[in-house]
């Protein structure tokens, strides 16, 4: 059957020309995709974004590792050190109570020695490899400094206190003479005094370059020395001689062991160690210019004595005539 509404091609006649293909996309970046995704292209126009977790303050300069262990060192006590990481709210803590009593202070600065410690971001600080060893070796000495320089200024407050101490009036013992005092007269029973006449003094050398002026102030014999009733002579009684020792040159040392005293007859008395309520010379390293004054006791025979000062060689070094009877 045929239809003749639909013509047939033609089957002898030219070809129609072919269509052409539809150019291709590939290289082609359309338009819509201009400015597309906001945040950092690379070259091609293709986005990376940033490292997880980065924020906007990445790119800031980071705080100084030097400066921050100096203000810890020097002024950690009142936060400086955590006010110029922005850590102002502990910073104004830190500074209130005065470093935490001085442990915070300690525990910020041996953080920061050891790299642990961080800005208001939570960035590790600038220059701490480079820098470390020099600031271990830096708060080393600082501190072996501080330490020594505490100590020596606790041995001077003591020295400065036994000074005021050892150089205070002798209180007024009965039967021991003091300076403003001369020995009691003579009195009953066992006991008998006497006192030298004025103040016998001489300069001594009591090593190379030490010099020292030595004074006898006052002296008494008797029977039994207060306080120490349990000490029985054995020579008939005691001599209390009160002495001065002042360093003229150089420095010295005062001490009872210093002295001895020869009776008449050359024999030696025995040194008599005094209850620290009678005021007993003192055994200390006196300055140049500076003064110790005490008592010392001594068991020997009644009558002419001649008191004998040592120097540091235990060569004799001055003498003096004493007679309380």
């Amino acid at each position: 059957m045929s239809h003749p509404n639909y013509p047939h091609p033609q089957q002898n006649g030219p070809s129609a020309p072919p269509i052409p293909p539809a150019p291709s996309s590939f290289g082609a970046q359309p338009s819509f995709e201009a400015g597309y995704a906001a945040g950092p292209h690379g070259p091609q126009g293709d986005y990376q974004p940033g490292p997880y977790g980065q924020g906007p303050y990445s790119d800031a300069p980071r705080k100084s590792f030097v400066t921050t262990w100096i203000l810890s060192l020097l002024l950690g006590t009142f936060g400086a050190d955590r006010f110029y990481l922005g850590k102002i709210g502990s910073g104004m803590a830190k500074l209130l109570t005065a470093g935490g009593m001085g442990i915070w202070s300690i525990v910020d600065l041996i953080m920061t020695l050891t790299g642990n410690t961080r800005d208001r971001d939570g960035r590790p600080l600038e220059g701490y490899p480079e820098n470390k060893k020099k600031a271990w070796i830096i708060t080393a000495v600082v501190w072996l400094v501080s330490i020594i320089t505490g100590i020596v200024m606790a041995i001077v407050s003591v020295a400065m206190i036994a000074a005021a101490v050892d150089n205070r009036k002798l209180p007024a013992v009965p039967g021991l003479p003091t300076a403003s005092q001369t020995a009691p007269a003579p009195s009953g029973g066992s006991t008998a005094g006497g006192s030298t006449a004025g103040v016998n003094s001489t300069v001594a050398t009591v090593s190379e370059g030490n010099t020292v002026k030595i004074a006898v102030l006052d002296s008494i014999y008797t029977a039994k020395i207060p306080n120490m009733d349990y000490i029985e002579p054995k020579n008939g009684g005691f001599l209390a001689v009160e002495v001065s020792w002042e360093t003229m040159t150089g420095t010295s040392f005062s001490s009872p062991s210093n002295f001895t005293v020869l009776d008449a007859d050359g024999k030696e008395g025995e040194l008599v160690y005094l209850d620290e309520k009678l005021g007993p010379l003192p055994t200390d390293e006196v300055g140049a210019g500076d003064a110790r004054k005490g008592i010392i006791a001594f068991d020997v025979n009644n009558g002419p004595v001649q008191v004998v000062v040592f120097d540091d060689y235990g060569e004799k070094a001055a003498t003096f005539n004493v007679t309380a009877q």
